[in-house]
């Protein structure tokens, strides 16, 4: 049983190179659009992921706390 979900892992890995929007991550992650909102909403709820809009968009990456779960998952 993994406490951290496969899509949330390659999420939060996909993040740790570059703060980017939804669709570059799902097209990054091979995962479908409708999952990828759901899972950043839960990832930001938790605390390991943040956001900032920018052009209409958000724009997420890590943070600290996220770091240090990815690299706790690694």
């Amino acid at each position: 049983m993994s406490i951290v979900s496969s899509p949330k892992k390659k999420i939060l890995y996909e993040l740790s190179f570059e703060p980017m929007h939804g669709y570059k991550i799902a097209k990054l992650t091979n995962l479908p659009m409708g999952s990828i909102y759901d899972h950043l909403a839960e990832l930001v709820e938790g605390g390991f992921v943040e956001y900032k809009e920018k052009e209409g968009k958000k724009i997420y990456q890590l943070t600290d706390k996220g770091k240090l779960l990815l690299k706790a998952l690694e």
